[in-house]
């Protein structure tokens, strides 16, 4: 969120916990969450990743990556 959002009185952040997953990477576990949210939500400032597993087949592949995300998006009046 930018400073001058942050600072604006009576502006309300809102914050959803999610988890995104993808089979390429972490990144693209992070960028598929936050699409997914923004489908629904408006106004999202900023994710901040809280873990990150992964899959792992019995050849010691990793097959999916997964992140647990908190979302901030700006409530609106």
């Amino acid at each position: 969120m930018s400073e001058q959002q942050e600072h604006t009185p009576g502006a309300v952040v809102r914050i959803s916990e999610i988890v995104g997953s993808s089979p390429n990477s972490f990144s693209d576990a992070v960028r598929t969450a936050v699409q997914a949210a923004a489908q629904t939500v408006r106004n999202i400032r900023g994710v901040e990743v809280i873990s990150s597993n992964a899959d792992v087949d019995e050849n010691g592949n990793l097959t999916m990556y997964k992140v647990n995300c908190k979302i901030a998006f700006v409530v609106e009046r």
